[in-house]
């Protein structure tokens, strides 16, 4: 049997860790808790954990000295952050401390499984020394064929620059994957990425969540809260994802932001110097709505001073045995349950699809498919995720080298 990485939560918040269980136990991961710090570093000595969980706010001992005495015990132990808005500043020191990321409260459900399998992964990893380089990791992710050499191309060009980049592409196709890497193979690799859902932000908060806030800012500011721009101020990087979502006043003050290049929270005056790197990610040709005047077009210009194109899943068909056959094999290892094959008339089926949901939903396909079947994956196995009237003839694939256009 497969054995399966565990996963330490050390949290006061009973529901909170309730929560963050069955998350993880439904992504194939064991879960041990700790309800404080002092019981959560014994327990790391009794039984080491392949990753921890860690909340900052623990009324016997801090999140921020069990973090020290974690790395004191084991330095290669890979922990991520968990913290509400309030705590964010001890956060930051977290990551200077050695923290892997740090995620505010609520978080995403699947930023969260990403954020622990990545860290996983890196404890499985070999040293920076023996860099892997962005081709080995981004065929990895995303497979080998034509389409993604020209992808990784584009990204070896811009990685280490300072540029800011717009990342183009369908839902699911892998424009995150394409972000971290662009980060990961930077000269700000030490330091935070910021991810920021723009989609998520309301627009009533738009200046306190990029800025932050001092407190007694305004009704209900009870503490001074840091800004996302003010985490990753010295030399870190900003995602923005899904830019096109975000309000017409949020890219007024962005677009302020990166001309000026200083912040002050709300309520205070302090200026505070930003070398911050932008990377924004769309589902739009953001170029053509800007034209149309849905976006801001000087914003447009600002962050587009490199676009990279990511193919659909459908534009590369070549690519999707390879992925099914890894996401089967994670799916089948995180179940316990010995590899399973695929059978060539059900990879014939899944070359045919035209995956709207692109990567993400081939990859949820697998793990549907390596519950249902035994030992080989059969198109049975696949028509109620698939739908046999979901099935079309294959286009051929874009010119993703037109950097100004998203993938058809």
């Amino acid at each position: 049997m497969v054995q399966r990485a565990t996963v330490l939560l050390i949290d006061d918040d009973r529901d909170m860790r309730w929560a963050m269980r069955n998350i993880l136990a439904d992504a194939g991961f064991d879960v041990a808790e700790a309800e404080g710090g002092r019981s959560g570093l014994d327990r790391v000595v009794r039984a080491a954990p392949d990753a921890v969980v860690l909340d900052m706010r623990m009324p016997d001992l801090g999140g921020d000295e069990v973090l020290r005495r974690l790395h004191r015990h084991d330095q290669g132990l890979p922990v991520i952050i968990v913290t509400a808005h309030g705590s964010i500043s001890g956060a930051v020191g977290a990551i200077r401390e050695g923290a892997f990321e740090y995620l505010t409260k609520p978080f995403r459900n699947d930023h969260f499984v990403n954020a622990v399998q990545r860290a996983i992964a890196r404890r499985g990893e070999a040293p920076a020394s023996s860099a892997v380089g962005i081709r080995a990791t981004i065929k990895e992710a995303m497979g080998q064929g034509p389409a993604v050499e020209s992808l990784i191309d584009q990204i070896e060009a811009v990685a280490e620059t300072d540029y800011s980049v717009v990342i183009q592409g369908e839902t699911g196709a892998g424009k995150e994957v394409v972000a971290r890497n662009l980060h990961r193979y930077s000269r700000r690799a030490g330091r935070p990425l910021v991810v920021v859902d723009c989609g998520a932000i309301a627009e009533t908060l738009t200046d306190t969540e990029f800025f932050g806030h001092e407190k007694g800012a305004y009704t209900g500011a009870v503490a001074r809260h840091r800004g996302w721009f003010e985490v990753a101020a010295n030399g870190g990087t900003i995602f923005l994802d899904e830019i096109g979502n975000l309000s017409m006043t949020g890219q007024k003050a962005l677009l302020r932001t990166l001309e000026e290049r200083t912040i002050h929270r709300v309520g205070g005056t302090e200026l505070i110097d930003l070398d911050v790197r932008i990377i924004a990610a769309t589902n739009d040709d953001l170029k053509h709505r800007a034209k149309a005047g849905g976006f801001r077009e000087d914003l447009y210009f600002r962050l587009a001073e490199y676009v990279i194109a990511v193919p659909p899943l459908r534009a590369r068909p070549e690519d999707v045995a390879f992925l099914a056959t890894r996401f089967l094999t994670q799916a089948r290892a995180s179940l316990g349950r010995p590899p399973a094959e695929i059978a060539p008339a059900a990879l014939d089926l899944m070359r045919a699809y035209r995956w709207p949901g692109n990567v993400r939903e081939l990859r949820n396909v697998m793990r549907r498919a390596a519950l249902s079947a035994l030992e080989v994956i059969k198109p049975e196995h696949l028509t109620d995720s698939l739908g046999l009237c979901a099935v079309a003839p294959v286009l051929p694939p874009p010119n993703i080298n037109q950097r100004d256009h998203p993938p058809a």
